[in-house]
């Protein structure tokens, strides 16, 4: 039988957990008082909104689902605003969430998604404030068919996009810039298996995946934009090649790949 399998997108927005953050707070009080508080929140909408939910609105194929992980406990102003962004949409889902452990509530966003018959989940992460190309979608499910093709269906395995683009916030306009890595990023990357199988690409950090699976990079095109602002969890840090482009060749991939405009990034 040939493999089948349904594309499951998890991120998340401002979830509230005791095993999140924890190097940076010491009570589950004080987590809260800073990923809720208005300032981060104004931030966090502003990304989202401009950045992130675009690019999965804009897929070319719109056959998958993506889940909103966020807390239970935001404020019900925030809580309201972000359920009113995605209520009309209805392949994206927002899953208010308690504080349990944190990998506890990812594993519980991709099983939130009925299989029905299908034998693989390619599962992918985003973070709420970047994005992926506007033929994610459709350029995962391709490699993920050809790499079950090569491997056989018991295997899992990674997709990691290695090349786009990174805005640095500055003072004035932002810093846009070109980037071809030589690790896994977060963005978009994906892990395709079994529907039995227990893991997510959230298991292990992900410039350590290829430790853990076989992984495979594609840099055919520019397929991610990822901010780094202040608020990031990690500290950003690129490790590949940085500034080969010229403005004018950023402009025109941003514009071919994300439908995004290189003067609305350097605002952003």
């Amino acid at each position: 039988m040939e493999p089948r399998a349904k594309v499951i997108g998890v991120l998340r927005f401002s979830v509230l957990t005791p095993t999140y953050y924890s190097e940076r707070f010491e009570t589950l009080e004080k987590i809260a008082e800073h990923i809720f508080s208005d300032e981060r929140m104004e931030l966090r909408f502003r990304i989202f909104e401009n950045l992130c939910l675009p690019s999965l609105i804009r897929q070319s194929d719109a056959d998958f689902d993506c889940v909103v992980l966020t807390g239970e406990s935001m404020p019900a102003k925030h809580l309201s605003r972000l359920k009113a962004l995605l209520d009309p949409l209805p392949n994206i889902h927002c899953m208010p969430v308690g504080t349990d452990k944190h990998y506890q509530l990812l594993k519980g966003g991709y099983n939130s998604i009925p299989v029905e018959d299908c034998s693989h989940r390619i599962m992918f992460r985003l973070d709420d404030d970047d994005a992926v190309d506007i033929d994610f979608v459709k350029r995962t499910k391709h490699l993920a068919t050809g790499l079950l093709d090569l491997q056989g269906p018991e295997t899992p395995f990674v997709i990691a996009y290695n090349r786009g683009f990174y805005v640095e916030a500055r003072e004035g306009d932002n810093d846009v810039f070109d980037a071809c890595e030589r690790a896994p990023l977060s963005t978009g990357t994906t892990l395709v298996a079994p529907v039995d199988y227990p893991r997510n690409p959230y298991r292990y950090v992900h410039r350590a995946l290829a430790q853990h699976y076989n992984t495979f990079s594609d840099i055919s095109v520019p397929a991610f934009i990822r901010t780094i602002h202040g608020d990031n969890k990690s500290r950003p840090t690129q490790m590949g090649l940085t500034r080969k482009m010229k403005p004018r060749v950023i402009a025109r991939q941003l514009r071919q790949h994300f439908e995004v405009e290189m003067d609305n990034l350097k605002a952003l």
